[in-house]
């Protein structure tokens, strides 16, 4: 306490607080957080603790299942921190647990912002740090102001922060924006039209979301002034062809919750909202027939958008039509997220035009590939194309314990067995209801699981362990393995009805060494690590003549390590790990095409129509196994440079997928 006795009046208000007094100088949603803090969360109002900051490995886990998110909101953050970057302001994102996955802040004031904890990895939970702007909002699910001393942690007080939740387009709260200062004016006014901004820049990123992932729905955008619904609506819907509500934007929550006919005040949060809200009719909500949608079209005048609510009350709309109306059999007409899934490489481009086929379909498919191909980030794209709007649940069966795996994957009773959680569990089967299931590793699931998964793949409903009754599931399943799931079904490892029960379609996955777009794989990659390592051309020539066994992982711990090792600086050959350096410098090529230079085999294309051009081609191809980009890359030629040859040769029928399935035959 001795370093606190300057600070007692603090304590002691938070003590009076906490005891059921009132102070009239703080909010109530921050005197709640004290009293939580206090009487919830156990923690010390003399405290003086630094914010705790996680691994560099855990935060590159949280980036990863909170990609959607990251993607989301990052255009988002870059135009808000534009407008206030001369202001001292730092901007944070954090998930639903309150970790910090990205930020954007003044690089000069680096050593300030670590020292207080306002960098990616830092962790803003209210049980972990007390009163903060990010606690208390993901604790509340509303936009608050937590200035200065209205934090719990002494540590905190000199910070105001402004925070705004981020929900999907089914209400559920994903994520906080918040926007903290270091050194704010004492006049806590001093942040209410900073709360205005943040909560418009929410909304922006609400709407965009909405637009992203409902292509084939009606949307109708809403605002109580018409001349704003095509420049800045306060609020969206997505409706279904059926007429049927599929999403919304937070703010057309809280306004078409006053149109049912249970509403009370006391009932507005985001899990209420997903209850009574979506999968709603369009008419029980508003006094106006689906079939009129395209009345309320952009091409309409203002005076045809106004439209009633069921509860009376009377607001403008305009409405768009479904995008994916249009059909195109271009690149750019595939669902963003299957487009985003590869830079040119031809086999995840068919891949993706395949999946896209299928994401609303209800045909199983197994993804193939070797460890670390990226089987999950595929899975999650085809999740977010579709048109599934429930949770993406991810399974690894390899990684559950055989005497868990039951009760994790159906769920069970209260106090079903010894050990057993005394309110029972839902299971990761349920938590997926009206979304994906996606099982990776499958062929690592016990027999036994085997079997009771077929039930419920088969019977769509799930028993829970120790049930009685079984619960009806809405799931599309997508498994995964490295292994040879037709030759375990031979050996009697994994049971043949399972298999053909998931096996709709096999879609393979290339190696990254196979890749045709193995450079732009490395730049994404190396673009989404914390500290972005940049590399050399020298470098990049040493990663792109790599093999990669451990694919994708192997690339993002790669990365990792370059950019601790360089902190800013470019990635030379001398920081590469020696086994791929190594691997480099050993790696054999053809003599009478490679001539040494240095470290870098370099190659000279042979001539046009030369005498011998058809045998040198083919030995140079031979010497990259075959793969052509890396071909291209040795002659320093553009690949599509070696595919004219190849085709003027005669040669073009060898091609498939960017490799050659017989090079002798050349």
């Amino acid at each position: 306490m001795g370093r606190l006795n300057n600070n007692q009046p603090h304590t002691l208000e938070i003590m009076r607080v906490a005891e059921g007094q009132k102070s009239s100088q703080r909010d109530e949603d921050v005197q709640a957080s004290w009293r939580r803090c206090l009487n919830e969360h156990q923690l010390d109002p003399t405290r003086y603790e630094a914010v705790r900051i996680v691994t560099q490995q855990e935060l590159r886990h949280h980036r990863q299942e909170s990609e959607e998110l990251l993607c989301m909101a990052r255009h988002g953050m870059e135009d808000l921190y534009r407008r206030v970057n001369a202001m001292g302001y730092i901007l944070l994102l954090t998930n639903a647990q309150g970790l910090a996955i990205d930020t954007i802040g003044d690089a000069d004031l680096d050593r300030e912002l670590r020292h207080a904890g306002l960098i990616a990895g830092s962790e803003w939970h209210e049980r972990h740090v007390g009163t903060n702007g990010v606690g208390a909002c993901l604790m509340t699910g509303r936009e608050i102001i937590v200035h200065r001393t209205d934090h719990f942690d002494m540590a905190l007080t000199p910070l105001s922060c402004t925070a705004v939740p981020i929900h999907d387009t089914q209400g559920t709260l994903i994520g906080v924006l918040d926007l903290s200062h270091l050194q704010a004016p004492q006049d806590k006014m001093s942040q209410a039209l900073t709360l205005e901004v943040m909560k418009s820049c929410v909304r922006r990123i609400e709407m965009a979301n909405l637009v992203r992932t409902h292509r084939q729905d009606w949307i109708l955008r809403l605002h109580p002034s018409a001349e704003f619904l095509d420049v800045d609506p306060m609020a969206a819907i997505a409706i279904g062809t059926d007429g049927c509500i599929r999403g919304m934007t937070h703010n057309a929550h809280k306004l078409l919750l006053r149109s049912l006919p249970d509403h009370s005040d006391s009932a507005i949060n985001h899990n209420t909202v997903v209850d009574h809200l979506v999968g709603r009719t369009f008419s029980d909500l508003f006094a106006f027939d689906p079939e009129d949608l395209p009345k309320l079209s952009r091409s309409r005048g203002n005076d045809d958008g106004m439209i009633e609510l069921q509860s009376g009350e009377i607001t403008f709309a305009r409405s768009v039509p479904p995008v994916a109306a249009i059909k195109q059999r271009v690149i750019n007409s595939l669902p963003v997220p299957l487009h985003n899934i590869h830079g040119g490489d031809p086999a995840l481009q068919k891949l993706a035009e395949r999946a896209a086929k299928l994401v609303d379909r209800q045909i199983s498919i197994i993804l193939r590939g070797e460890t670390g191909t990226g089987k999950e980030f595929i899975a999650r794209a085809m999740h977010m194309a579709s048109r599934r709007r429930g949770p993406f649940i991810a399974i690894n069966c390899a990684a559950l314990p055989e005497s868990l795996i039951e009760s994790e994957l159906f769920g069970h009773t209260a106090n079903a067995f010894t050990g057993a959680n005394g309110k029972g569990k839902k299971g990761l089967i349920r938590e997926s209801h009206g979304g994906t299931l996606f099982l990776d590793e499958i062929g690592d699931m016990p027999l036994a699981m085997q079997a009771r998964l077929l039930r419920v793949l088969s019977e769509r409903e799930v028993m829970p362990v120790g049930g009685n009754r079984a619960e009806p599931v809405d799931i599309r399943v997508i498994s995964a393995s490295h292994r040879d799931l037709p030759q375990l079904v031979a050996s009697g490892e994994f049971r043949q009805d399972l298999y053909y029960r998931l096996n709709g379609l096999t879609l393979d996955i290339p190696a990254a060494r196979h890749r045709a777009d193995l450079q732009w794989l490395i730049l994404r990659i190396a673009a989404t690590t914390d500290g972005t390592p940049n590399f050399t051309p020298d470098a990049m020539e040493i990663l792109l003549a790599h093999d990669w066994p451990g694919n994708v992982r192997e690339i993002v711990n790669l990365c990792a390590l370059c950019a601790a090792l360089c902190e800013g600086t470019m990635v030379t050959p001398d920081d590469l790990p020696s086994e791929i350096t190594a691997a480099a410098r050993s790696q054999p090529v053809a003599l009478s095409l490679f001539a040494a230079n240095g470290n870098r085999p370099s190659c000279q294309l042979p001539p046009a129509n030369g005498q011998n051009e058809s045998a040198t081609l083919r030995t140079l191809i031979m010497a990259c196994d075959g793969n052509i980009s890396a071909a291209a890359r040795r002659a320093n030629v553009n690949r599509s440079t070696i595919y004219r040859r190849l085709q003027r040769l005669g040669l073009g029928h060898l091609i498939k997928q960017n490799r050659f399935s017989d090079v002798n035959r050349i």
